[in-house]
């Protein structure tokens, strides 16, 4: 599911995530990281934060600006405004906060493969596509963010004293993104099963009311 929610997200990354708005967070975050370096790299040589070993103070020095640009990089918005047509039962949705799908979808987005019934058909085919653009877009923003955050946490490995806790949630932070991925190929491969699924057969037309009224045609001598 890994390997499929990655080609995924590499295919339709576009289709969220705005090219001039992403290099321009691009810039923006290459500019954190340059200030914040000349500022680590003074207080280093003012005050020692990093500790005197060269090696060890250059390698701080680096996560930490390394950890200021991704966070900067994930700050920015990037996402594309959503088109007309991303609906649900007819109310339009947004990528960047679309991550449920109606109850009849869902069985089908789990661990277990399932055959899509030819009546949930048209719903996992509308609302898969749509969680599809949530779970790229949650990727693109919390993922450099996931990964900033651990970064931090591996600068402050680099201190005097016991962090095991702060190995611990750097782990936690960076398992978070490969669930997402597998999310991701979840989704994909509802669609496909979707795709392969029948469409359901039309509805038995009902028999139409007769207009004349029921019993015997034969009229009386009275009538």
């Amino acid at each position: 599911m890994f390997k499929l929610g990655w080609q995924v997200f590499r295919q339709r990354v576009g289709d969220v995530v705005d090219p001039a708005r992403a290099r321009r967070a691009v810039w923006i975050a290459g500019t954190v990281a340059v200030l914040a370096l000349a500022l680590l790299v003074v207080l280093q040589v003012v005050f020692a934060w990093a500790g005197t070993a060269p090696v060890r103070a250059s390698i701080t020095v680096g996560l930490a600006t390394l950890a200021a640009g991704m966070i900067a990089f994930a700050c920015c918005p990037m996402g594309r405004p959503p088109a007309p047509s991303n609906t649900i039962n007819g109310r339009q949705v947004r990528a960047d906060w679309q991550l449920a799908v109606r109850w009849s979808v869902q069985p089908y987005l789990g661990r277990t493969a399932r055959p899509v019934a030819p009546d949930d058909r048209a719903a996992v085919l509308n609302d898969v596509p749509l969680l599809q653009l949530g779970l790229i877009h949650r990727l693109s923003r919390t993922g450099p963010l996931l990964v900033g955050l651990a970064l931090l946490g591996l600068t402050a490995l680099s201190f005097e004293g016991d962090r095991s806790y702060v190995l611990l949630w750097t782990l936690l932070y960076v398992f978070t993104l490969p669930d997402l991925v597998r999310r991701l190929g979840r989704a994909e491969r509802a669609r496909l099963a979707a795709l392969a699924a029948s469409s359901p057969s039309p509805e038995t037309q009902p028999a139409q009311r007769r207009r004349d009224p029921s019993g015997s045609k034969v009229r009386l001598p009275d009538e």
